[in-house]
């Protein structure tokens, strides 16, 4: 096979010339010449279009390509010796120079409509003919990195007018990729040939919703990391906000390509990115999921999902590491959800399995092509839908604690009012009395650990929650008021504290008062707290057993008196959702166990 046709009919054509001239002598000659010229001209053009029907079709999605760097006049001749056809979407020729050749249709217009222009997106430098013509170069092509001038990933080139006419034409070029710095798994992404400004039309208007969700996905993200900033949301809140920015990351390194038409050897820097950005996706998502829904925790699970990713180096190609990545992580998120549902979170967990199944509908659609093409409107649906069951979520939390909180206070103003009642100042007062008469050491005890007692109230009240270490303080100076007025000493041991942890203020206090208020203790009595931690649930709690001992009342337990209800309230207030309280006799006397989140 011999290309460029025109040129093969020229040679022929002048041989044919030459074959009758030597045959038939001047005259023949002479009178063949209008007729020779005709057949010139259409044997040009019968040959010109048998080399572009033998060529591999770019609508077809093949080229041939040639490994060695040919002088570009072998390269134009048209030999098809050392040519060979490949997929258009594996060329991969390595660092080059190697040349490409391929057959473009030119689509029909109208008359009067401007001259096409050829698009191409080819990783590395080029430089290209038309049908035998030079039509321009992208960056230039050189043997060692040293040479080559690194071209754009994106060109659009006008087609010159006399060759633009309706068809196939043959585009050849030269290809040199020696700074591309990763192993592709084909270099030209993109042949097309159409009007020049509905090209650029196109390429632009498919950046518009991307760019639409990408405001979108930061807005939501500053806000919830502004939530948790000021308005000390929890975890899922922060999580929420970062996976929101690293999706609108992704959507942003997506369309970096189509906003800043880069030289090739950033390429390899944006796909870096881009996988960097996935990971994060993929690893943020279920993560929110089990922190929105307080998934028990499954070590096996997220070894296993970690293990998942980290194979994803043996997968060959971004594309394909990125669609396995983001498959996995909602599979794994919709499994989270779907357990949530079961475990009576309806209505959040509802919200959260329609936007998963959005999101794994599009993803199904097109899974190698999903983190270019859908990742966009799939996670912004996604996203939003989980944005509107954590504000849901939030607005119950916040009723719950501004419940909680009322209530705390009222039952708060009682107890203050129950220390102060008539009965105990009558008594309190009365005992005081004998003392200053008869044990002066005494009563001097006794005003100073009722003062204590009630500073201790005073600063605590107000607080939402106080280290262990002042609920001790306060406990063991109601003890001394006690000891002090049953004639008897009490004390309060404690085993496995942390003097630092976050406590309720008053709750071993409440719990204490409502021991004396169900018993008479006439002896030295221990009270014993124990704390510990556990490990069931989404997060480590902290247990705390308070044991109370029997006295000689004429009645004993809890009960929902005022004491139960502060105590319940006070947690609801402290730990929105995330508390345990449980009490009942035991042989060694009445047991109350808290738990809390440490």
């Amino acid at each position: 096979m011999r290309w460029p046709a025109r040129r093969v009919g020229v040679r022929v054509a002048q041989r044919l010339a030459a074959s009758l001239e030597c045959a038939w002598g001047g005259a023949a000659l002479r009178m063949l010449r209008p007729m020779t010229s005709s057949a010139l001209f259409a044997g040009c053009l019968a040959l010109s279009l048998a080399a572009s029907a033998a060529l591999p079709s770019a609508r077809q999605g093949q080229v041939q390509v040639h490994a060695e760097d040919l002088p570009a006049e072998a390269a134009l001749a048209g030999d098809a010796r050392g040519w060979r056809t490949v997929e258009s979407s594996q060329l991969n020729e390595g660092t080059g120079p190697f040349w490409l050749r391929t057959q473009v249709e030119v689509p029909p217009r109208e008359a009067g409509a401007p001259t096409p222009a050829l698009s191409l997106s080819v990783l590395g430098s080029w430089e290209a003919w038309w049908d035998g013509r030079p039509l321009g170069r992208n960056g230039q092509v050189g043997r060692t990195p040293s040479e080559e001038v690194p071209g754009r990933v994106d060109a659009l080139f006008p087609l010159p007018p006399e060759f633009s006419a309706p068809g196939p034409h043959v585009l050849t070029m030269r290809i040199s990729a020696h700074r591309l710095g990763f192993q592709p798994v084909g270099t030209l992404h993109h042949l097309q040939v159409g009007e020049a400004a509905s090209l650029a039309r196109a390429r632009m208007l498919g950046l518009v919703p991307a760019l639409c969700m990408l405001g979108a996905l930061v807005l939501m993200g500053l806000y919830h990391l502004a939530r948790v900033r000021l308005a000390h949301g929890g975890l899922a809140t922060l999580l929420l906000g970062v996976l929101c920015l690293a999706a609108a990351a992704l959507v942003l390194l997506e369309a970096w390509r189509g906003l800043a038409n880069y030289p090739y050897p950033q390429h390899a820097v944006r796909l870096r990115l881009q996988a960097a950005a996935v990971l994060a996706v993929a690893a943020l998502l279920p993560a929110t999921v089990h922190a929105a829904f307080g998934e028990p925790r499954r070590w096996l699970r997220w070894m296993g999902l970690g293990l998942g990713l980290l194979s994803l180096v043996f997968v060959p190609g971004f594309d394909g590491k990125n669609s396995i990545a983001l498959g996995a992580s909602l599979v794994v998120s919709t499994a989270l959800a779907v357990r949530a549902w079961r475990r009576g979170e309806p209505w959040g967990a509802l919200g959260a399995l329609v936007g998963l199944g959005f999101a794994g509908a599009l993803y199904l659609l097109e899974p190698w092509g999903f983190s270019e093409r859908g990742f966009f409107l799939a996670f912004g649906g996604l996203l939003l839908c989980l944005t509107a069951v954590h504000a849901r979520q939030q607005r119950r939390q916040q009723e719950r604690l501004e419940s909680a909180t009322r209530a705390a206070e009222r039952l708060q103003l009682e107890l203050l009012k129950r220390s102060l009642q008539p009965h105990f100042l009558m008594n309190t007062l009365g005992a005081l009395s004998e003392w200053v008469e008869t044990e002066p050491a005494q009563a001097v005890r006794f005003i100073e650990a009722l003062g204590s007692v009630y500073r201790h109230l005073l600063a605590v009240s107000g607080e939402r929650t106080i280290p262990l270490v002042r609920e001790l303080e306060l406990c063991r100076a109601h003890l001394d008021v006690m000891g002090c007025r049953q004639g008897t000493a009490f004390h309060l041991e404690t085993e496995g504290v942390d003097l630092e942890a976050p406590v309720p203020p008053a709750l071993l206090h409440t719990l204490l008062e409502n021991a004396f208020s169900h018993n008479r203790y006439i002896s030295p009595h221990t009270f014993r707290l124990q704390s510990s931690l556990i490990a069931e649930g989404a997060r480590p709690r902290r247990r705390y057993v308070f044991l109370a001992p029997l006295g000689t009342g004429t009645r004993q337990g809890g009960g929902e008196g005022t004491g139960s209800r502060y105590l319940r309230a006070r947690l609801e207030e402290a730990f929105p959702g995330a508390w345990r309280l449980e009490d009942g006799p035991t042989e060694d006397g009445w047991m109350t166990r808290v738990e809390v989140p440490a």
